[in-house]
């Protein structure tokens, strides 16, 4: 899938026993009370012969919070490339288990973020990409990180998105990552709607160690 960030307005369920155990770790610090969603991020064309290079976001915060985390020695950082269009002020998120960083913007706070959460048994097992397939409604392979690399993706709680608002603006867009090479479940998440959560996802890189 090419990093082509397409606005579209008109563009299962979990297994019980990842249910009750990764509700725990979604870890995105939803505000207390609603917020209006904001205006989608302008178009961005990463093909474009002029687009300037990737460089990671955040790079030394995400660094600073993986070294602290339980599950360092297993789970690397993994970094944004692309803001999708919306630049935002980065900060640590708290993440049991784990680390995460979230973005906030003027309107939203965390807006989107990345977090490499704690381990947990799922992880460990065989046959994460059929995991992920059968408990998110949308699956796509991310060809610039290590292989097998793959994401499940939806709405928070791995629901689909919703017929009255298809573009998901406004609403938590999730994303579980399977990294080769790495034990964790990374998540990603964004408030910005499902075409940016794609963006975040294919703009997805390692983070240097040191």
């Amino acid at each position: 899938m090419k990093r082509m960030f397409t606005l579209a307005l008109c563009c299962t369920a979990l297994a019980a026993c990842d249910a009750a155990t990764d509700a725990a770790q979604t870890g995105t610090e939803a505000p207390d009370t609603p917020q209006a969603p904001i205006s989608p991020p302008p178009h961005v064309d990463p093909d474009a012969l002029d687009a300037p290079a990737p460089e990671p976001l955040a790079v030394d915060l995400t660094r600073n919070e993986w070294k602290t985390a339980a599950n360092h020695g297993e789970c690397s950082p993994l970094v944004l490339t692309s803001d999708g269009g919306v630049p935002a002020e980065a900060r640590r998120a708290n993440f049991s288990g784990g680390w995460a960083v979230a973005f906030d913007t003027e309107e939203v706070r965390s807006a989107y973020g990345v977090a490499g959460p704690g381990i947990i048994d799922a992880d460990r097992a065989d046959g994460q990409a059929s995991r992920l397939k059968n408990q998110w409604p949308h699956f796509v392979e991310l060809s610039d990180l290590p292989q097998p690399a793959f994401a499940g993706y939806g709405l928070e709680g791995a629901k689909p998105y919703r017929d009255e608002v298809p573009d998901g603006v406004g609403d938590n867009s999730l994303a579980y990552i399977r990294v080769g090479g790495q034990a964790c479940t990374y998540n990603v998440w964004s408030r910005l709607g499902r075409a940016h959560l794609e963006v975040l996802l294919q703009s997805l890189r390692l983070g240097a160690t040191e």
